[in-house]
């Protein structure tokens, strides 16, 4: 009686294995399907998160500070007046006319009632303005992300600190929006094809 027990368990388990590989197999499949499908959206909203960002080395606030130790201008009311608000829409710009570029409608920003929304975090920021981010595409609702991409935009070689970040921001526009169109054909991007890891600048 237990080696009938025992081979009945068995038989089930040897049954119930494949079944859940090829339950992930189709829900990986699915998820590919409504990445590939985001390109008909009409609107995706996109949101930015600067507050955890390391800026040449400092949080957000001790960056602000100090830049506004050695000026003579009034570098907070500046910072998130106009030059953080720039660099979002340097960003933004970048991103909708690559895409457009693609040969693609669908259109980013701040569309509250998208269906999708890319939630970008900045994680930093270098002395010569290259930026890095993590972008988590998600249905809106809901906390689990369908994906998530490694953004990283160059920055320049001439100019402000605010000119050389907005180089950066307007190239990491550039990355989404090439990582999107890879996502729009194959419903996924290979590692290699994400945002390099490159020299600080």
């Amino acid at each position: 009686m237990r080696k009938l027990l025992f081979l009945s368990f068995t038989i089930v388990l040897g049954l119930s294995i494949p079944v859940d590989s090829l339950h992930a197999q189709t829900s990986k499949k699915e998820i590919r399907e409504i990445l590939k499908s985001l390109q008909n959206e009409k609107e995706i909203d996109v949101t930015i998160d600067m507050s955890r960002v390391i800026i040449h080395g400092y949080c957000e606030s001790d960056f602000v500070y100090r830049e506004n130790l050695r000026s003579d201008r009034d570098w907070p009311t500046l910072w998130e007046s106009k030059y953080k608000p720039g660099l979002i829409v340097d960003f933004m710009n970048a991103l909708n006319l690559q895409i457009f570029d693609y040969g693609h409608s669908v259109r980013f920003g701040n569309f509250g009632k998208a269906k999708y929304q890319i939630r970008l975090i900045v994680n930093s920021i270098h002395e010569k303005g290259s930026v890095y981010m993590k972008a988590f595409i998600n249905k809106r609702e809901q906390e689990e992300s369908l994906y998530e991409l490694t953004i990283y935009g160059g920055g320049g070689i001439f100019g402000s600190k605010v000119n050389l970040m907005g180089d950066g921001f307007k190239r990491a526009g550039w990355d989404l929006a090439r990582q999107m169109n890879i996502l729009f054909k194959k419903g996924k991007v290979s590692k290699l094809k994400q945002g390099q890891v490159r020299n600080n600048k």
